[in-house]
């Protein structure tokens, strides 16, 4: 892979969708990446039990799918996003940026010179993409800035102005915590509405691609009409829960009798 589909994709004007890993389970992943046209996946290191050498077996898993793998470090730390980094990952996602000089020093540690301090000796990515991989590795990697602070809101053209910030993603449950109003996604309090869509039109105006974390496939349908470009369904776990959720109700559906003559009311057994 000499380039990152996702960038590739989001350049064109078209929308990427991907989903959360919060297992960090290779046969998961496996699964989604070989398996369903998703564009992407994160492995989420921020609040799940995933350590870096289950991680690396992630990337294996995906190996040849062509769907480009990410992860969302626990911090902005440059340490964690060499180490991200260093084993495959395409791109990382910062959470809880709060201004430009975060954003900086997260791009910094994202790419190596002359844009940026990332240091040399990334063997498995020469392993995986190839011997050119120091000379493509700024190009391919994507640098998602996390928005969860009203503070990054009203900093956001500052922050978006950094050279490198590829996405502005918006976490809706931190971003509403931070701002007093009741968490949830796909957040309805007005002010959380306004909060979102000035990220929004921030990006439309610099040129960077937003996001945010959706519920699931409806959500992200008028997120695409809003304007957004990169934002996870749900989570791999999450998924999990509805497909099981579906399943139990066809059967219950089943048994009262309100399933069609074919015996479908919409879900299907795998």
């Amino acid at each position: 892979m000499d380039s990152n589909p996702v960038k590739d994709k989001m350049k064109r004007g078209e929308a990427t969708v991907g989903t959360w890993s919060t297992t960090g389970d290779p046969s998961v992943i496996e699964v989604l990446t070989h398996m369903t046209d998703l564009d992407w996946i994160v492995v989420d290191f921020e609040h799940n039990a995933i350590d870096v050498s289950t991680a690396v077996n992630c990337l294996r898993a995906s190996q040849g799918s062509g769907v480009p793998m990410f992860a969302r470090v626990p911090y902005g730390e440059k340490v964690w996003i060499k180490r991200i980094l260093d084993i495959g990952f395409m791109g990382i996602v910062a959470p809880d940026v709060k201004n430009a000089e975060q954003a900086r020093e997260i791009v910094q540690a994202a790419k190596y010179a002359p844009e940026g301090i990332r240091g040399i000796g990334s063997a498995r990515g020469q392993i995986a993409y190839g011997p050119g991989f120091y000379q493509k590795a700024n190009d391919m990697t994507l640098v998602v800035i996390m928005i969860e602070d009203p503070a990054a809101v009203d900093q956001i053209d500052e922050i978006m102005a950094v050279p490198g910030v590829d996405v502005c993603f918006v976490g809706p449950n931190d971003l509403a915590q931070n701002m007093g109003v009741p968490i949830g996604l796909d957040n309805k309090h007005p002010d959380h509405i306004a909060a979102v869509q000035k990220v929004v039109d921030a990006g439309k105006k610099h040129g960077v691609f937003t996001g945010a974390h959706t519920t699931g496939g409806e959500e992200a349908a008028r997120r695409i009409k809003q304007g957004m470009q990169w934002f996870p369904m749900s989570s791999d776990a999450g998924m999990l829960k509805m497909g099981v959720e579906g399943q139990l109700a066809d059967i219950k559906a089943g048994l009262a009798g309100e399933l069609g003559d074919d015996g479908e009311t919409g879900g299907t057994f795998y």
